[in-house]
């Protein structure tokens, strides 16, 4: 049973993480579908949907560890 409960939170850490750094983008990527945005705007949203994912990404392993 201990076994059984560290692989059900290693998965669901995993799938948290994965999550946590998909969904800025997908969110990004969503709103420059939906809305009419220009070239420039939808530039910046993409660029800000990264930077979100990397700043959790960063703080994962930096300061989660």
């Amino acid at each position: 049973m201990n076994k059984f409960l560290k692989v059900l939170i290693a998965i669901l850490g995993a799938i948290n993480v994965t999550f946590s750094l998909f969904i800025p983008i997908a969110i990004a990527l969503l709103i420059i579908n939906i809305v009419n945005l220009t070239n420039f705007n939808a530039g910046l949203l993409i660029v800000f949907g990264i930077s979100s994912s990397l700043y959790r990404a960063i703080k994962f392993l930096v300061v989660d560890n």
